[in-house]
């Protein structure tokens, strides 16, 4: 009687961890749906996905970040860029969001903050190539519209785009952007 009550009590266990768990997945599963849908040009559809994440862990780097990601589709700029702002005061060493505040500083013509803030960034992590190639672009682009206004040419330029960075690329406060991400 005592080890049928243990096998019991033990299923019974094992039956809640496991229900506990297909939570998590869902959640993970939320996120990558989110993603997805993103890419397929969904971003009202992601947002929906991504609510619950959101609210259950309101510090997940990744979800804030793809969150952010989704309102410059949804062309809300002024929230994706608080989002952006928001996470670089809580992650300041994510390179990630330096570089896609920066993109969207540029898309408002607003070279000289996009150039701050990707100094920023690369003070925080100079590895990151993608800051680099972005602060040269900002660079050439202030060069050419001196030189062009030094002529005084009245020439159609076409306008600056940065690459925006689409994922986290690391680990954040012992989050594996790598599970989280990909």
């Amino acid at each position: 009687m005592i080890i049928k009550l243990l096998s019991w009590s033990t299923l019974l266990f094992v039956c809640m961890a496991a229900m506990a768990g297909e939570g998590e997945i869902t959640q993970n599963d939320g996120f990558e749906q989110a993603r997805s849908l993103l890419k397929a040009g969904e971003p009202e559809r992601a947002m929906e996905q991504l609510k619950p994440l959101l609210s259950a862990e309101p510090d997940n780097a990744s979800a804030r970040f793809l969150q952010a990601r989704i309102h410059t589709a949804q062309g809300k700029t002024g929230l994706a860029i608080a989002g952006y702002e928001a996470l670089i005061k809580d992650y300041p060493d994510l390179a990630e969001a330096y570089n896609n505040l920066a993109a969207l500083y540029v898309r408002q013509n607003n070279l000289r903050l996009a150039r701050l803030v990707l100094e920023q960034g690369m003070k925080t992590h100079t590895v990151y190539a993608s800051l680099y190639r972005n602060i040269s672009a900002i660079y050439m682009e202030m060069a050419r519209k001196s030189y062009t206004e030094a002529r005084l040419l009245k020439q159609e330029m076409p306008p600056l785009e940065l690459q925006e960075l689409p994922d986290l690329f690391r680990a954040v406060s012992g989050e594996s952007a790598k599970s989280a991400g990909e």
